[in-house]
């Protein structure tokens, strides 16, 4: 398992100090000439010493410990500190029990120190196995803390005093001339397993981040599990594994300190700096935004005064600010709507609204103003304003309504001029229309003249004068387009549900009535049905179906097809089919452009007008008109309508 990154750092050095006490005593055990055994009075000495340090981290644990708990109330901290307390009692006794102290109700002998000093390490190894698999954030009260002191003591007194008063204790775990006893070896390798497992324990946790010292707990359990093994190898009480076995314990207990102490004491402390750091960047940040503000803030006392003023402040009324804080609101308004604004404020603790303020020139302009009160620190009532200049604002705003009182004016204006321009149009039209005529009428009536003259004329001759006619009749016809066209472009839509079915068969018999001679096979699908205007809808067919007939003029099996295809995009589409001439290779594959005219020449001087007449008419429906020659196949021209209500 890879731990957390937050981890990493401390845990290769709690590691080293492991692995350096781990080579030390490694070292004891494979180099025979590395033995030693101080004298007895050295040896006291040193293990008054190391025990003394003991029960005085002990009590550092305790109380600590004591201490944090009424801060963080959690039960790992009352069960550690407790149970140290416990061990500093055991140990104390332990000491005054050692070889060589002075007789403690009975004398002093190895074995009766062995037995608090075995208890002691039990009570630390099951503490720390309960902490490292116990929820830390686990909370209990007061009273509980205290059941768990008394539990601690008790154990700690009990042994004790049975230690003390037992005479056989002595030789179960310590037979002097033999050594250690296998039931005082046994205990070691439990108390070793227990605090392995604890090691375990939190070595798992710190996969997260937790809200505890893991890696300083984690090096306690370590050390004391190697510290108990040392206390498995001695031969006498005197020899180097009983001296490193105390160190690598002191080691372990310092660790433990480490934990309540530097880890909870010292906790509140950084988070106090941490805390302090966070404020002194919110005041920057709060620094920088009162002096670039846009906008004029000012901060007043009760009486109205001004206590703080921005930059902005002092640029938007005149004003330097030094002379902004010895002047108060009284001096830059005479607005009557300011007690109503102030009695909001009062009432509310902030008020928002427009006021005429005046600048240090004597000069006005419109405000926004935004307040609040506070109390401060000190108790003192206090106001906080924020203002903004809206003088460009309003009189956008004016301006905007003065443009929005006169549109309607200027689009009655507007919609007159145009229908004066369609009149005149329309007008223009029909006189041209008719001025166009004039002359045509005339080379009609001559041409006629002279052919019913009975003058002599070879076929050159009559073929000119078959040209003239021609484009007399071609030009009469692009006349009457054009009209039609115009009269498209001006006519109101009467939408209604149609008949495209009727209408097309309309349509070709007034085209068989034309030209009876002439035998074209027409299909109209039935129960075309769709929405528009019945007159326009009736000039698109007309268009359509007309062009149709005269395209398939030199076909003598002439065919006309008008139908429907499946809709798309909730339309119908419509089409007229044909197997005459068509257009000419290339001539049109969509509708016209804009201009109206067609994108190829056709064989009609009409068509190009036809087609502007169509596409005109179902663009005011909505629609979209397309045109797909098929070579040798004539041409379908489409268009689109709303379908009719079901």
């Amino acid at each position: 398992m890879i731990p957390h990154a937050q981890y990493r750092r401390p845990l290769m050095l709690v590691s080293g100090v492991w692995l350096v006490n781990a080579a030390l005593l490694l070292a004891f055990v494979l180099v025979p000439s590395l033995h030693f055994e101080l004298p007895a009075a050295v040896h006291t000495n040193l293990h008054t010493l190391f025990e003394t340090v003991s029960i005085i981290v002990s009590m550092l644990v305790f109380s600590a410990g004591w201490f944090t708990f009424s801060r963080e109330g959690r039960s790992n901290v009352a069960l550690l500190c407790t149970i140290f307390f416990g061990v500093a009692i055991l140990d104390f006794v332990h000491l005054l029990s050692y070889d060589g102290m002075p007789a403690f109700f009975i004398p002093a002998k190895d074995g009766k120190s062995i037995s608090f000093f075995l208890a002691a390490r039990l009570l630390v190894a099951g503490a720390l196995l309960a902490i490292a698999f116990q929820p830390w954030n686990r909370r209990i009260g007061n009273r509980e803390r205290h059941w768990l002191l008394g539990l601690s003591l008790a154990f700690a007194l009990g042994v004790s005093a049975y230690g003390l008063v037992e005479p056989a204790i002595m030789t179960w775990f310590f037979v002097p001339g033999s050594g250690l006893t296998s039931t005082k070896i046994a205990v070691e390798y439990l108390v070793i397993a227990l605090n392995l497992a604890a090691a375990a324990g939190f070595y798992m946790r710190m996969r997260e981040p937790q809200p505890y010292p893991l890696v300083p707990l984690f090096a306690a359990a370590g050390l004391m599990a190697l510290s108990e093994l040392c206390f498995t190898l001695y031969a006498t009480f005197h020899d180097q594994y009983s001296i490193v076995g105390h160190v690598i314990k002191v080691e372990a207990y310092l660790f433990v300190f480490r934990a309540i102490f530097i880890e909870f004491l010292e906790g509140p402390y950084r988070q106090l700096e941490s805390a302090r750091a966070d404020l002194v960047e919110s005041e920057e940040k709060y620094r920088l935004l009162f002096e670039n503000s846009p906008d004029a803030y000012l901060m007043a006392n009760a009486d109205g005064s001004f206590h703080t003023a921005n930059p902005a402040a002092s640029a938007m009324f005149g004003i330097a600010r030094q002379d902004l804080w010895r002047i108060g609101r009284n001096d830059m308004t005479s607005d009557p709507r300011l007690a109503g604004f102030l009695e909001e404020r009062s009432r509310t603790c902030f008020a928002r609204g427009e006021l005429t303020l005046r600048r240090g020139d004597g000069s006005t302009f419109l405000a926004e103003l935004s307040s609040s009160t506070y109390t401060d620190s000190r108790g003192r009532q206090m106001s906080s304003t924020f203002i903004r200049d809206i003088t460009a604002k309003r009189e956008t705003e004016e301006e905007v309504l003065r443009l929005n009182a006169t549109l309607e004016q200027r689009v009655r204006d507007r919609t007159a001029e145009l229908q004066a321009a369609n009149e005149d149009l329309e007008r223009f039209s029909h006189v041209m229309a008719h001025d166009l005529r004039s002359p045509l009428v005339a080379i009609e009536g001559f041409a006629g003249l002279l052919r019913r003259g009975g003058v002599s004329m070879d076929d050159k001759q009559k073929h000119y004068l078959d040209r003239i006619q021609a484009g007399v009749a071609r030009m009469a016809e692009m006349i009457d387009a054009l009209l039609e066209l115009a009269d498209v472009s001006r006519t109101p839509l009467k939408t209604q549900t149609l008949d495209l079915s009727a209408i097309a068969d309309k349509v070709l018999s007034a085209c068989r009535q034309r030209d009876p001679q002439r035998k074209v096979k027409a299909v109209v699908e039935n129960s075309l049905l769709g929405q528009g205007d019945a007159r326009l809808i009736a000039t698109v067919m007309a268009n359509l179906i007309g062009n149709a007939w005269k395209h398939t003029a030199r076909n003598p099996e002439a065919e006309i097809v008008v139908g429907m295809e499946p809709s798309t995009q909730g339309r119908v589409v419509y089409f007229v089919k044909d197997n005459g001439s068509g257009m000419k290779s290339g001539a049109v594959e969509t509708a016209p452009d804009e201009s109206g005219t067609p994108q190829g020449p056709t064989e009609s001087p009409r068509a190009g007008v036809v087609l502007a007449s169509v596409r005109r008419i179902i663009g005011r429906h909505g629609g979209m008109v397309w045109a797909e020659p098929v070579p040798g196949q004539g041409v379908v021209f489409r268009f689109t309508l709303e379908p009719a209500p079901v």
